[in-house]
Protein backbone atom coordinates (compact mmCIF):
# COMPACT_ATOMS: atom_id res chain seq x y z
CA UNK A 1 0.00 0.00 0.00
CA UNK A 2 1.11 3.63 -0.93
CA UNK A 3 0.33 6.44 1.47
CA UNK A 4 0.07 9.63 -0.18
CA UNK A 5 1.19 12.65 1.81
CA UNK A 6 -0.86 15.25 1.37
CA UNK A 7 -1.55 16.62 4.59
CA UNK A 8 1.24 15.45 6.59
CA UNK A 9 2.93 19.08 6.17
CA UNK A 10 1.46 20.90 9.21
CA UNK A 11 0.16 25.03 8.66
CA UNK A 12 3.47 27.30 9.79
CA UNK A 13 4.61 30.44 8.94
CA UNK A 14 5.95 31.72 5.89
CA UNK A 15 9.47 29.96 5.43
CA UNK A 16 12.56 31.46 4.38
CA UNK A 17 12.33 30.50 0.94
CA UNK A 18 9.09 32.07 0.99
CA UNK A 19 9.92 35.49 2.23
CA UNK A 20 13.15 35.47 -0.54
CA UNK A 21 10.76 34.39 -3.05
CA UNK A 22 8.03 37.41 -2.17
CA UNK A 23 11.01 39.72 -1.55
CA UNK A 24 12.20 38.69 -5.12
CA UNK A 25 8.93 39.70 -6.50
CA UNK A 26 8.47 42.53 -4.39
CA UNK A 27 11.33 44.13 -5.53
CA UNK A 28 10.86 43.10 -8.91
CA UNK A 29 7.57 44.93 -9.53
CA UNK A 30 8.24 47.78 -6.60
CA UNK A 31 12.10 48.53 -8.07
CA UNK A 32 10.47 50.23 -11.28
CA UNK A 33 7.60 51.91 -10.03
CA UNK A 34 9.28 53.79 -7.84
CA UNK A 35 12.12 54.77 -10.51
CA UNK A 36 8.58 55.77 -12.58
CA UNK A 37 7.51 57.78 -9.90
CA UNK A 38 11.34 59.60 -9.22
CA UNK A 39 11.27 60.61 -13.13
CA UNK A 40 7.79 61.38 -12.88
CA UNK A 41 8.43 63.88 -10.25
CA UNK A 42 11.46 65.00 -12.14
CA UNK A 43 9.46 65.79 -14.68
CA UNK A 44 6.92 67.59 -13.24
CA UNK A 45 8.89 69.82 -11.75
CA UNK A 46 10.97 70.64 -15.11
CA UNK A 47 7.81 71.24 -16.60
CA UNK A 48 6.21 73.17 -13.71
CA UNK A 49 9.35 75.20 -13.80
CA UNK A 50 9.22 75.70 -17.41
CA UNK A 51 5.36 76.59 -17.72
CA UNK A 52 5.15 78.75 -14.27
CA UNK A 53 8.04 80.51 -15.08
CA UNK A 54 7.23 84.14 -13.17
CA UNK A 55 8.63 86.18 -16.61
CA UNK A 56 5.67 83.93 -18.68
CA UNK A 57 2.78 84.90 -15.97
CA UNK A 58 3.96 88.64 -16.23
CA UNK A 59 3.91 88.82 -20.27
CA UNK A 60 0.64 86.90 -20.38
CA UNK A 61 -0.77 89.87 -17.69
CA UNK A 62 0.93 92.34 -20.19
CA UNK A 63 -0.71 91.03 -23.35
CA UNK A 64 -3.93 90.99 -21.50
CA UNK A 65 -3.47 95.17 -20.61
CA UNK A 66 -2.54 95.60 -23.90
CA UNK A 67 -6.05 95.81 -25.27
CA UNK A 68 -7.31 98.27 -22.23
CA UNK A 69 -4.38 100.19 -22.88
CA UNK A 70 -5.26 100.11 -26.48
CA UNK A 71 -8.91 101.03 -25.87
CA UNK A 72 -8.08 103.74 -22.98
CA UNK A 73 -5.80 105.44 -25.28
CA UNK A 74 -8.11 106.19 -28.02
CA UNK A 75 -10.94 107.61 -26.01
CA UNK A 76 -8.16 109.48 -24.26
CA UNK A 77 -7.10 110.77 -27.33
CA UNK A 78 -10.70 111.49 -28.74
CA UNK A 79 -11.38 113.42 -25.14
CA UNK A 80 -7.59 115.02 -26.21
CA UNK A 81 -8.88 116.10 -29.55
CA UNK A 82 -12.54 117.58 -28.42
CA UNK A 83 -10.46 119.19 -25.56
CA UNK A 84 -8.58 121.48 -28.76
CA UNK A 85 -11.85 121.92 -29.95
CA UNK A 86 -12.88 124.05 -27.09
CA UNK A 87 -9.73 125.49 -26.50
CA UNK A 88 -9.67 127.23 -30.09
CA UNK A 89 -9.49 130.87 -29.76
CA UNK A 90 -11.89 131.77 -32.69
CA UNK A 91 -14.08 129.58 -31.81
CA UNK A 92 -14.33 130.81 -27.59
CA UNK A 93 -14.87 134.55 -28.83
CA UNK A 94 -17.46 133.45 -31.41
CA UNK A 95 -19.16 131.77 -28.27
CA UNK A 96 -18.59 134.31 -26.13
CA UNK A 97 -20.59 136.53 -28.39
CA UNK A 98 -23.45 133.64 -29.28
CA UNK A 99 -22.84 134.56 -32.84
CA UNK A 100 -24.28 131.54 -34.49
CA UNK A 101 -23.18 132.23 -38.34
CA UNK A 102 -19.43 132.99 -36.81
CA UNK A 103 -19.47 130.06 -34.88
CA UNK A 104 -20.66 127.86 -37.63
CA UNK A 105 -18.05 129.21 -39.76
CA UNK A 106 -15.39 128.04 -37.18
CA UNK A 107 -16.94 124.57 -36.64
CA UNK A 108 -16.44 124.31 -40.43
CA UNK A 109 -12.94 125.03 -40.35
CA UNK A 110 -12.58 122.75 -37.54
CA UNK A 111 -14.70 119.76 -38.36
CA UNK A 112 -12.11 118.30 -41.13
CA UNK A 113 -9.52 118.09 -38.95
CA UNK A 114 -10.82 115.31 -36.66
CA UNK A 115 -11.87 112.56 -39.47
CA UNK A 116 -13.23 110.31 -36.71
CA UNK A 117 -15.90 113.45 -35.76
CA UNK A 118 -19.80 112.25 -36.61
CA UNK A 119 -20.90 115.62 -35.44
CA UNK A 120 -20.50 118.69 -33.63
CA UNK A 121 -22.94 121.34 -31.53
CA UNK A 122 -22.19 124.47 -29.74
CA UNK A 123 -24.76 124.61 -26.95
CA UNK A 124 -25.96 127.12 -24.52
CA UNK A 125 -26.56 125.90 -21.56
CA UNK A 126 -28.85 127.75 -18.58
CA UNK A 127 -28.84 126.64 -15.38
CA UNK A 128 -30.25 127.77 -11.39
CA UNK A 129 -29.70 129.28 -8.39
CA UNK A 130 -29.04 125.67 -7.57
CA UNK A 131 -27.31 124.67 -10.63
CA UNK A 132 -29.62 122.41 -11.94
CA UNK A 133 -30.01 123.04 -15.95
CA UNK A 134 -33.13 124.86 -16.97
CA UNK A 135 -32.01 125.40 -20.47
CA UNK A 136 -30.46 124.30 -23.46
CA UNK A 137 -30.39 126.00 -26.62
CA UNK A 138 -28.53 124.99 -29.59
CA UNK A 139 -26.11 128.02 -31.21
CA UNK A 140 -24.77 125.86 -33.87
CA UNK A 141 -23.89 122.23 -35.12
CA UNK A 142 -22.54 120.21 -37.79
CA UNK A 143 -22.10 116.69 -38.81
CA UNK A 144 -20.51 114.39 -41.40
CA UNK A 145 -23.68 114.02 -44.09
CA UNK A 146 -24.32 110.12 -42.31
CA UNK A 147 -26.02 108.63 -39.65
CA UNK A 148 -23.60 106.33 -37.25
CA UNK A 149 -24.18 102.47 -38.30
CA UNK A 150 -24.66 100.45 -34.94
CA UNK A 151 -23.28 97.40 -36.71
CA UNK A 152 -20.12 98.62 -37.97
CA UNK A 153 -19.28 101.65 -35.71
CA UNK A 154 -19.09 102.41 -31.95
CA UNK A 155 -19.35 105.93 -31.12
CA UNK A 156 -17.92 108.10 -27.99
CA UNK A 157 -19.42 111.31 -26.74
CA UNK A 158 -17.61 113.59 -25.52
CA UNK A 159 -19.16 117.53 -23.58
CA UNK A 160 -16.06 119.63 -22.95
CA UNK A 161 -17.18 123.57 -21.86
CA UNK A 162 -16.18 126.20 -24.47
CA UNK A 163 -16.80 129.31 -22.05
CA UNK A 164 -18.76 130.26 -18.58
CA UNK A 165 -20.72 133.23 -18.01
CA UNK A 166 -21.12 132.50 -13.95
CA UNK A 167 -23.26 135.91 -13.21
CA UNK A 168 -25.74 134.85 -16.00
CA UNK A 169 -25.79 131.30 -14.72
CA UNK A 170 -24.55 130.37 -18.66
CA UNK A 171 -21.88 128.46 -19.95
CA UNK A 172 -21.51 127.55 -23.82
CA UNK A 173 -20.35 123.63 -24.02
CA UNK A 174 -19.26 121.91 -27.31
CA UNK A 175 -20.62 118.54 -27.58
CA UNK A 176 -18.54 115.82 -29.88
CA UNK A 177 -19.49 112.55 -31.09
CA UNK A 178 -16.80 110.26 -32.45
CA UNK A 179 -17.03 107.50 -34.31
CA UNK A 180 -14.78 104.02 -34.82
CA UNK A 181 -14.91 101.04 -36.74
CA UNK A 182 -16.68 97.98 -34.77
CA UNK A 183 -14.18 95.52 -36.13
CA UNK A 184 -11.09 97.26 -34.91
CA UNK A 185 -12.62 97.28 -31.37
CA UNK A 186 -14.32 93.83 -31.65
CA UNK A 187 -11.27 92.16 -32.62
CA UNK A 188 -9.59 93.31 -30.53
CA UNK A 189 -11.78 92.52 -27.88
CA UNK A 190 -11.85 89.02 -28.79
CA UNK A 191 -8.39 88.45 -28.42
CA UNK A 192 -8.82 89.96 -25.31
CA UNK A 193 -11.22 87.75 -23.44
CA UNK A 194 -9.01 84.69 -24.92
CA UNK A 195 -6.22 86.06 -23.61
CA UNK A 196 -8.01 87.07 -20.68
CA UNK A 197 -8.99 83.37 -20.43
CA UNK A 198 -5.80 81.79 -20.83
CA UNK A 199 -4.33 84.29 -18.36
CA UNK A 200 -7.13 83.42 -15.67
CA UNK A 201 -6.38 79.21 -16.29
CA UNK A 202 -2.63 79.97 -16.08
CA UNK A 203 -3.13 81.81 -12.86
CA UNK A 204 -5.15 79.59 -11.43
CA UNK A 205 -2.86 76.20 -12.49
CA UNK A 206 -0.12 78.35 -11.02
CA UNK A 207 -1.78 78.77 -7.77
CA UNK A 208 -3.08 75.08 -8.18
CA UNK A 209 0.51 74.06 -8.84
CA UNK A 210 1.23 72.78 -5.74
CA UNK A 211 -2.13 71.32 -4.86
CA UNK A 212 -1.99 69.43 -8.36
CA UNK A 213 1.79 68.03 -7.36
CA UNK A 214 0.24 67.04 -4.12
CA UNK A 215 -2.42 65.15 -5.36
CA UNK A 216 0.31 63.48 -7.99
CA UNK A 217 2.09 62.39 -5.09
CA UNK A 218 -0.10 60.84 -3.16
CA UNK A 219 -1.42 59.14 -6.53
CA UNK A 220 1.79 57.57 -6.78
CA UNK A 221 2.23 56.45 -3.17
CA UNK A 222 -1.29 54.77 -3.32
CA UNK A 223 -0.01 52.89 -6.30
CA UNK A 224 3.03 52.16 -4.65
CA UNK A 225 1.62 51.27 -1.79
CA UNK A 226 -1.62 48.84 -3.40
CA UNK A 227 1.36 47.33 -5.47
CA UNK A 228 3.28 46.66 -2.87
CA UNK A 229 0.63 44.95 -0.67
CA UNK A 230 -0.77 42.93 -3.87
CA UNK A 231 2.82 41.67 -4.97
CA UNK A 232 3.53 40.95 -1.40
CA UNK A 233 0.41 38.84 -1.17
CA UNK A 234 0.99 37.49 -4.67
CA UNK A 235 4.48 36.72 -4.46
CA UNK A 236 3.56 34.77 -1.00
CA UNK A 237 1.12 32.72 -2.68
CA UNK A 238 3.25 32.08 -5.61
CA UNK A 239 6.22 31.03 -3.16
CA UNK A 240 3.68 29.14 -0.89
CA UNK A 241 2.83 26.83 -3.81
CA UNK A 242 6.39 26.28 -4.59
CA UNK A 243 7.42 26.02 -0.89
CA UNK A 244 4.80 23.40 -0.34
CA UNK A 245 5.95 21.18 -2.76
CA UNK A 246 9.16 21.43 -1.89
CA UNK A 247 8.18 20.93 2.01
CA UNK A 248 6.15 17.29 0.71
CA UNK A 249 9.21 16.56 -0.91
CA UNK A 250 11.53 17.39 2.25
CA UNK A 251 8.78 15.70 4.48
CA UNK A 252 8.87 11.91 2.26
CA UNK A 253 12.50 12.10 2.23
CA UNK A 254 12.67 12.41 5.72
CA UNK A 255 10.12 9.56 6.29
CA UNK A 256 12.24 7.43 3.51
CA UNK A 257 15.23 8.00 5.94
CA UNK A 258 13.08 6.65 8.58
CA UNK A 259 12.53 3.49 6.32
CA UNK A 260 9.07 4.27 5.05
CA UNK A 261 8.93 3.68 1.34
CA UNK A 262 5.48 3.37 0.99
CA UNK A 263 4.93 7.34 0.77
CA UNK A 264 3.88 9.26 -2.18
CA UNK A 265 4.17 12.96 -3.39
CA UNK A 266 1.19 14.10 -4.73
CA UNK A 267 2.01 15.31 -8.40
CA UNK A 268 0.66 18.25 -9.67
CA UNK A 269 1.26 21.48 -12.23
CA UNK A 270 3.37 20.70 -15.02
CA UNK A 271 6.71 22.52 -14.19
CA UNK A 272 10.25 21.22 -13.20
CA UNK A 273 8.86 20.27 -9.55
CA UNK A 274 6.10 17.65 -11.09
CA UNK A 275 9.02 16.08 -13.16
CA UNK A 276 11.17 15.97 -9.49
CA UNK A 277 8.10 14.47 -7.88
CA UNK A 278 6.95 11.94 -10.56
CA UNK A 279 10.77 10.86 -10.97
CA UNK A 280 10.94 10.88 -6.62
CA UNK A 281 7.78 8.60 -6.67
CA UNK A 282 9.24 6.22 -9.25
CA UNK A 283 12.36 6.04 -7.58
CA UNK A 284 10.94 5.05 -4.48
CA UNK A 285 8.89 2.17 -6.22
CA UNK A 286 11.89 1.05 -7.63
CA UNK A 287 13.81 1.42 -4.05
CA UNK A 288 10.07 -0.67 -2.63
CA UNK A 289 10.71 -3.10 -5.16
CA UNK A 290 14.06 -3.35 -5.05
CA UNK A 291 13.89 -3.84 -1.10
CA UNK A 292 11.41 -6.35 -1.71
CA UNK A 293 13.07 -8.45 -4.06
CA UNK A 294 16.08 -7.81 -1.69
CA UNK A 295 14.74 -9.95 0.98
CA UNK A 296 13.01 -12.64 -0.66
CA UNK A 297 16.07 -13.63 -2.22
CA UNK A 298 17.69 -13.34 1.51
CA UNK A 299 14.36 -15.48 2.65
CA UNK A 300 14.67 -17.96 -0.03
CA UNK A 301 18.63 -17.99 0.38
CA UNK A 302 18.09 -19.00 3.59
CA UNK A 303 15.95 -21.59 2.45
CA UNK A 304 18.16 -22.84 0.09
CA UNK A 305 20.75 -22.99 2.68
CA UNK A 306 18.15 -24.70 5.04
CA UNK A 307 17.51 -27.53 2.09
CA UNK A 308 21.25 -27.95 1.47
CA UNK A 309 21.93 -28.96 4.68
CA UNK A 310 18.50 -31.41 4.94
CA UNK A 311 19.24 -32.92 1.59
CA UNK A 312 22.86 -33.56 3.04
CA UNK A 313 21.82 -35.04 6.43
CA UNK A 314 19.24 -37.26 5.52
CA UNK A 315 20.89 -38.35 2.31
CA UNK A 316 23.61 -39.83 3.64
CA UNK A 317 21.94 -42.64 6.38
CA UNK A 318 19.39 -43.99 3.71
CA UNK A 319 21.48 -45.48 1.42
CA UNK A 320 22.74 -47.92 4.74
CA UNK A 321 19.37 -47.82 6.81
CA UNK A 322 17.90 -49.13 3.22
CA UNK A 323 21.03 -51.73 2.82
CA UNK A 324 20.77 -52.87 6.50
CA UNK A 325 17.11 -54.03 6.27
CA UNK A 326 17.95 -55.36 2.90
CA UNK A 327 21.04 -57.79 4.35
CA UNK A 328 17.95 -58.66 7.53
CA UNK A 329 16.11 -59.96 4.46
CA UNK A 330 18.20 -61.88 2.76
CA UNK A 331 20.02 -63.92 5.28
CA UNK A 332 17.51 -65.08 7.41
CA UNK A 333 16.88 -68.70 6.24
CA UNK A 334 14.45 -69.78 9.15
CA UNK A 335 11.01 -71.42 7.73
CA UNK A 336 9.07 -69.11 10.24
CA UNK A 337 6.52 -68.04 7.72
CA UNK A 338 5.37 -65.47 9.60
CA UNK A 339 8.43 -63.77 10.59
CA UNK A 340 9.20 -63.82 6.95
CA UNK A 341 5.92 -61.91 5.76
CA UNK A 342 7.22 -59.73 8.34
CA UNK A 343 10.12 -59.16 6.98
CA UNK A 344 8.70 -58.85 3.15
CA UNK A 345 6.41 -56.49 4.91
CA UNK A 346 9.22 -54.07 6.43
CA UNK A 347 11.51 -54.14 3.63
CA UNK A 348 8.56 -53.06 0.97
CA UNK A 349 7.93 -50.27 3.59
CA UNK A 350 11.29 -49.12 4.62
CA UNK A 351 12.12 -49.19 0.64
CA UNK A 352 9.03 -47.50 -0.51
CA UNK A 353 9.86 -44.75 1.99
CA UNK A 354 13.44 -44.44 1.72
CA UNK A 355 11.88 -43.59 -2.47
CA UNK A 356 9.91 -41.03 -0.87
CA UNK A 357 12.79 -39.27 1.38
CA UNK A 358 15.09 -39.92 -1.99
CA UNK A 359 12.56 -38.03 -4.02
CA UNK A 360 12.41 -35.47 -1.59
CA UNK A 361 16.28 -35.24 -1.04
CA UNK A 362 16.06 -34.65 -4.73
CA UNK A 363 13.61 -31.39 -4.64
CA UNK A 364 15.97 -30.29 -2.04
CA UNK A 365 18.83 -30.46 -4.02
CA UNK A 366 17.52 -28.97 -6.99
CA UNK A 367 16.30 -25.83 -4.86
CA UNK A 368 19.07 -25.63 -3.33
CA UNK A 369 21.24 -25.64 -6.38
CA UNK A 370 19.31 -22.75 -8.37
CA UNK A 371 21.69 -21.13 -11.15
CA UNK A 372 21.38 -17.31 -10.91
CA UNK A 373 19.99 -16.27 -14.65
CA UNK A 374 21.75 -15.02 -17.62
CA UNK A 375 19.62 -12.68 -19.26
CA UNK A 376 20.32 -12.46 -23.19
CA UNK A 377 17.64 -10.63 -25.35
CA UNK A 378 15.40 -12.84 -26.86
CA UNK A 379 11.60 -12.89 -28.61
CA UNK A 380 8.74 -14.18 -26.36
CA UNK A 381 6.61 -14.89 -29.10
CA UNK A 382 9.63 -17.64 -30.60
CA UNK A 383 10.71 -18.72 -26.77
CA UNK A 384 7.06 -19.90 -26.29
CA UNK A 385 6.20 -21.57 -29.86
CA UNK A 386 9.23 -23.30 -28.06
CA UNK A 387 7.56 -23.98 -24.65
CA UNK A 388 4.74 -25.06 -26.55
CA UNK A 389 6.08 -27.49 -28.70
CA UNK A 390 8.18 -29.34 -25.80
CA UNK A 391 5.72 -29.12 -22.90
CA UNK A 392 3.75 -31.64 -24.90
CA UNK A 393 5.63 -34.91 -23.99
CA UNK A 394 8.48 -33.13 -21.63
CA UNK A 395 9.05 -35.14 -18.54
CA UNK A 396 11.28 -32.37 -16.17
CA UNK A 397 14.21 -34.73 -15.43
CA UNK A 398 16.20 -31.92 -13.71
CA UNK A 399 13.63 -32.59 -11.21
CA UNK A 400 14.71 -36.12 -10.77
CA UNK A 401 13.09 -39.20 -12.16
CA UNK A 402 12.24 -40.60 -8.47
CA UNK A 403 9.93 -37.16 -8.29
CA UNK A 404 6.40 -37.25 -8.55
CA UNK A 405 6.45 -33.77 -10.29
CA UNK A 406 8.54 -36.22 -12.73
CA UNK A 407 5.48 -37.02 -14.84
CA UNK A 408 4.21 -35.89 -18.23
CA UNK A 409 2.29 -32.91 -18.12
CA UNK A 410 -0.16 -33.47 -20.16
CA UNK A 411 -3.41 -35.14 -19.29
CA UNK A 412 -6.37 -36.77 -21.29
CA UNK A 413 -8.40 -34.42 -19.61
CA UNK A 414 -6.96 -31.27 -19.98
CA UNK A 415 -6.27 -28.95 -23.34
CA UNK A 416 -3.30 -26.25 -23.00
CA UNK A 417 -4.11 -23.53 -25.27
CA UNK A 418 -1.26 -21.03 -26.29
CA UNK A 419 -1.98 -17.38 -27.54
CA UNK A 420 1.51 -15.86 -29.57
CA UNK A 421 1.97 -12.35 -30.08
CA UNK A 422 1.43 -11.05 -33.83
CA UNK A 423 4.40 -8.96 -33.51
CA UNK A 424 7.56 -9.60 -32.32
CA UNK A 425 8.24 -9.29 -28.02
CA UNK A 426 11.44 -8.63 -27.27
CA UNK A 427 12.77 -9.09 -23.23
CA UNK A 428 16.07 -10.45 -21.79
CA UNK A 429 15.20 -13.68 -20.39
CA UNK A 430 17.01 -17.21 -19.52
CA UNK A 431 15.82 -19.50 -21.76
CA UNK A 432 16.44 -22.41 -19.95
CA UNK A 433 15.07 -21.10 -16.16
CA UNK A 434 12.13 -19.03 -17.52
CA UNK A 435 11.31 -22.50 -19.88
CA UNK A 436 10.80 -23.94 -15.67
CA UNK A 437 8.79 -21.50 -14.94
CA UNK A 438 6.72 -22.00 -17.80
CA UNK A 439 6.55 -26.05 -17.00
CA UNK A 440 6.21 -24.86 -13.11
CA UNK A 441 3.29 -23.08 -13.99
CA UNK A 442 1.08 -25.21 -16.22
CA UNK A 443 1.93 -28.47 -14.36
CA UNK A 444 0.85 -26.74 -11.38
CA UNK A 445 -2.57 -25.99 -13.20
CA UNK A 446 -2.87 -28.91 -15.38
CA UNK A 447 -2.41 -30.84 -11.44
CA UNK A 448 -5.38 -28.76 -9.99
CA UNK A 449 -7.58 -29.61 -12.77
CA UNK A 450 -6.43 -32.85 -12.97
CA UNK A 451 -7.42 -33.46 -9.60
CA UNK A 452 -10.68 -31.31 -9.41
CA UNK A 453 -12.05 -33.09 -12.74
CA UNK A 454 -11.80 -37.21 -13.62
CA UNK A 455 -10.55 -38.05 -16.65
CA UNK A 456 -13.75 -40.63 -15.76
CA UNK A 457 -16.35 -37.85 -16.02
CA UNK A 458 -14.99 -36.54 -19.68
CA UNK A 459 -14.73 -33.02 -18.53
CA UNK A 460 -12.27 -31.32 -20.41
CA UNK A 461 -10.34 -28.61 -18.49
CA UNK A 462 -8.59 -25.93 -19.91
CA UNK A 463 -5.06 -23.88 -19.55
CA UNK A 464 -4.20 -20.75 -21.76
CA UNK A 465 -0.58 -19.26 -21.93
CA UNK A 466 -0.48 -15.64 -23.53
CA UNK A 467 1.89 -13.23 -23.61
CA UNK A 468 1.84 -9.49 -24.23
CA UNK A 469 3.47 -6.02 -24.42
CA UNK A 470 2.99 -3.86 -21.00
CA UNK A 471 4.48 -0.98 -19.70
CA UNK A 472 8.12 -1.17 -19.40
CA UNK A 473 8.20 -4.50 -20.62
CA UNK A 474 6.02 -7.46 -21.05
CA UNK A 475 4.16 -10.59 -19.51
CA UNK A 476 3.44 -13.79 -19.57
CA UNK A 477 -0.08 -15.17 -18.32
CA UNK A 478 -0.80 -18.73 -17.69
CA UNK A 479 -4.94 -19.06 -16.39
CA UNK A 480 -7.34 -22.00 -16.29
CA UNK A 481 -10.38 -23.09 -15.30
CA UNK A 482 -9.55 -25.18 -12.34
CA UNK A 483 -10.49 -24.76 -9.08
CA UNK A 484 -8.57 -21.71 -8.61
CA UNK A 485 -6.32 -20.48 -5.05
CA UNK A 486 -8.46 -19.94 -1.99
CA UNK A 487 -8.27 -16.50 -0.72
CA UNK A 488 -6.43 -17.34 2.25
CA UNK A 489 -3.74 -19.06 0.44
CA UNK A 490 -2.94 -16.19 -2.34
CA UNK A 491 -0.50 -14.16 -0.22
CA UNK A 492 1.59 -17.43 0.47
CA UNK A 493 1.59 -19.66 -2.42
CA UNK A 494 5.15 -18.67 -2.94
CA UNK A 495 6.43 -19.74 0.36
CA UNK A 496 8.66 -22.64 0.48
CA UNK A 497 7.02 -26.06 1.26
CA UNK A 498 3.50 -24.11 1.32
CA UNK A 499 1.00 -26.61 -0.58
CA UNK A 500 -2.27 -27.43 -0.92
CA UNK A 501 -1.46 -30.85 -2.53
CA UNK A 502 -1.32 -33.92 -0.57
CA UNK A 503 1.56 -35.12 -2.44
CA UNK A 504 2.88 -31.94 -3.20
CA UNK A 505 6.43 -30.28 -1.54
CA UNK A 506 5.82 -26.53 -2.09
CA UNK A 507 8.58 -26.04 -3.97
CA UNK A 508 7.40 -25.04 -7.46
CA UNK A 509 6.12 -22.17 -6.57
CA UNK A 510 8.94 -20.69 -4.67
CA UNK A 511 11.12 -22.30 -7.86
CA UNK A 512 9.11 -19.97 -10.11
CA UNK A 513 9.13 -16.81 -8.04
CA UNK A 514 13.01 -17.28 -7.33
CA UNK A 515 13.60 -17.44 -11.08
CA UNK A 516 11.45 -14.58 -12.24
CA UNK A 517 12.95 -12.81 -9.19
CA UNK A 518 16.61 -13.15 -10.68
CA UNK A 519 14.93 -11.76 -13.93
CA UNK A 520 14.22 -8.52 -12.07
CA UNK A 521 10.64 -9.16 -12.64
CA UNK A 522 7.45 -9.80 -10.72
CA UNK A 523 4.91 -12.21 -10.53
CA UNK A 524 1.15 -11.78 -9.41
CA UNK A 525 -1.60 -14.75 -8.55
CA UNK A 526 -5.08 -14.83 -8.42
CA UNK A 527 -8.33 -15.47 -9.99
CA UNK A 528 -8.77 -15.76 -13.93
CA UNK A 529 -11.68 -13.50 -14.76
CA UNK A 530 -11.72 -15.22 -17.65
CA UNK A 531 -11.70 -18.61 -17.72
CA UNK A 532 -12.09 -18.62 -13.70
CA UNK A 533 -9.90 -20.36 -12.12
CA UNK A 534 -6.27 -19.65 -10.96
CA UNK A 535 -4.29 -17.18 -12.66
CA UNK A 536 -0.78 -16.56 -12.54
CA UNK A 537 1.34 -13.50 -14.14
CA UNK A 538 4.80 -12.71 -14.85
CA UNK A 539 6.10 -9.34 -15.01
CA UNK A 540 9.34 -8.94 -17.27
CA UNK A 541 11.06 -6.05 -18.31
CA UNK A 542 12.20 -4.73 -21.68
CA UNK A 543 15.75 -5.53 -22.72
CA UNK A 544 17.09 -1.73 -22.03
CA UNK A 545 15.21 -0.71 -19.04
CA UNK A 546 17.47 0.04 -15.99
CA UNK A 547 15.90 -3.24 -14.09
CA UNK A 548 17.17 -5.26 -16.86
CA UNK A 549 20.75 -3.27 -16.53
CA UNK A 550 20.64 -3.80 -12.76
CA UNK A 551 19.92 -7.90 -13.20
CA UNK A 552 23.18 -8.06 -15.86
CA UNK A 553 25.14 -6.27 -13.37
CA UNK A 554 23.80 -8.10 -10.32
CA UNK A 555 25.44 -11.36 -12.74
CA UNK A 556 28.40 -9.91 -13.69
CA UNK A 557 29.56 -9.35 -10.11
CA UNK A 558 28.69 -12.27 -9.04
CA UNK A 559 30.53 -14.08 -11.80
CA UNK A 560 33.50 -12.03 -10.53
CA UNK A 561 33.32 -12.61 -6.83
CA UNK A 562 32.49 -16.49 -7.52
CA UNK A 563 34.96 -16.94 -10.93
CA UNK A 564 31.22 -19.14 -11.46
CA UNK A 565 28.08 -18.45 -13.10
CA UNK A 566 26.20 -18.84 -10.13
CA UNK A 567 26.95 -18.75 -6.37
CA UNK A 568 24.73 -19.97 -3.40
CA UNK A 569 22.48 -17.44 -2.00
CA UNK A 570 24.08 -17.96 1.32
CA UNK A 571 27.46 -16.68 0.13
CA UNK A 572 26.38 -13.28 -1.44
Amino acid sequence: MYTPLVSRVALRLPGKTERRLALVILFTAVLPLAAALLLANFMFSYASAIWFDPEVGRQLDRGAALYKDYVAAIKTDMRHQTDAIATDELLREASKTRNGALIEVQLDALFPRFPELVSLSITEVRTDEAGDEVERRVLAERNRGRKVDDATERTLNVERPVWEDAGNKSAIKIAAMFAIDRHRLDEHLDELNSTANVVTKYHNMENSRSDLYRGALYAFAALLCVTMLLTVVLGTLLARGVTRRINRLAAAINLVAEGDLSVRVPVTGSDELTDLARTFNRMLGEMAQSRARIEYLQRIGAWQEMAKRLAHEIKNPLTPIQLAVQECHRKYGGGDTKYRALLDTTLEIVEEEVGTLRRLVGNFSNFARLPQADLAENDLSDFLRECSEQLAHLEDASLGTDSPDAEPIVAPNVSISWRFPEEPLRASIDRQMLRRVIINLVRNAVQAIRDAKKAGEGVIGNVVVSAHAEAGGAAIEVEDDGPGIPDDAVGRVFDPYFTTKADGTGLGLAIVKKIVVEHNGAIDAGRSPALGGARFVVHLPGPDTAATTAARSRVSRAELLTGEGWAPPSNR
